[in-house]
């Protein structure tokens, strides 16, 4: 338990900070997938270790000890130094407020994206154009029916600004690039990537990262629907940089310059060894968390346990005190007195 709790805090860590490096490394629909996966992983069982290491500190106290009927002197030879528990107190206190703005940052994206979504639900074609001055295009996911609510269906959306400034083929691959954002269903990679990010912040950086990955996998699978990957290259280099919310995919959302360099340049390698290190990293982090909830759980069972043989024992020595003075048994029982 001593190393196993402390490995999901080392992967959150390392994640956050070389996440943008692996995503830009790995091809874009493996950094897309192993990166989500591994920041609900890392989000879920670093907070999990926090929170542990933070409920055995407290536990130290004895009056909370007697409470919850667990042994103080188990407790204070447990594998958690109080010095560690009070770091991961404070630490899980000083994320608070990060992860109260990211989620209220998460929640008005979320809002801005199904405001779009119905705003464009009752138009009659997959695809709308609309005026703007601005060059954007980008694919409005759609949601599904829930009590109360129709469903939505999904919409590819483009400006006029764009249409006039991209020619025929250019048109065909920016359309190819929103229809492969919504086949992927990419934007359920961006909540999921962002909901990690605001259960623990230190993985601020993976929402950028999953984006710019999500956007280079559209650009692979418009590259290969169109057949010419210096099409769609030059058709992001007219695009505009829009201001979109984060959830929402889109052509030139961000990272441009990487991903014309990226169309420019062959096919990704595959790099199998670098992505099944990163699988398997995925799951040792999920093995050591399970591991060391397991280790705890006997190492209350062990602190209950003592709990309630050391009480035993008060109760029948005092019975036992009680007869020799020649007291009827069923006396209460006086524990540690003889008056």
């Amino acid at each position: 338990m001593n190393v196993n709790v402390y490995l999901p805090l080392l992967a959150a860590l390392a994640l956050g900070a070389a996440g943008p490096t692996l995503g830009r490394r790995l091809p874009p629909a493996v950094a897309t997938v192993l990166l989500t996966a591994a920041a609900l992983v890392t989000a879920l069982t670093s907070l999990a270790s926090l929170a542990l290491l933070t409920g055995i500190a407290v536990l130290r106290v004895p009056e909370i000890a007697a409470e919850g009927r667990l042994s103080d002197t188990v407790l204070k030879d447990g594998p958690v130094s109080p010095l560690a528990g009070a770091v991961a107190g404070v630490a899980l206190l000083a994320l608070a407020p990060f992860a109260i703005r990211a989620g209220i940052r998460l929640w008005r994206e979320s809002a801005r994206t199904y405001r779009l979504a119905k705003a464009f639900s009752a138009h009659p074609a997959s695809i709308a154009v609309i005026q703007d001055p601005r060059a954007q295009a980008f694919a409005v996911p759609g949601i599904p029916s829930l009590p109360g609510h129709a469903a939505i269906p999904t919409r590819i959306v483009a400006t006029d600004s764009l249409l006039r400034t991209l020619t025929e083929d250019q048109r065909r691959a920016m359309f190819a690039h929103e229809q492969a954002h919504l086949h992927r269903r990419h934007h359920l990679y961006l909540l999921l990537t962002n909901l990690a990010a605001v259960a623990n912040p230190l993985l601020w950086r993976l929402p950028d990262a999953v984006t710019e990955a999500t956007e280079r996998w559209a650009d692979e699978d418009a590259a290969v629907a169109v057949g010419d990957r210096e099409v769609l290259a030059r058709a992001l280099g007219r695009a505009a940089l829009s201001n979109l919310p984060r959830t929402v995919p889109a052509m030139a959302q961000a990272h441009v310059g990487k991903r014309v360099r990226a169309l420019m340049a062959p096919p990704p390698p595959r790099r199998r060894t670098l992505a099944a290190l990163l699988g398997i990293a995925i799951a040792a982090t999920v093995w050591a968390s399970i591991d060391s909830a397991r280790e705890t759980e006997a190492f209350f069972d062990t602190a209950r346990d003592a709990w309630h043989l050391a009480h035993q024992h008060s109760v029948e020595h005092s019975h036992v005190t009680v007869a020799d003075l020649g007291m009827p048994a069923r006396t209460a029982p006086i524990v540690g007195g003889r008056d």
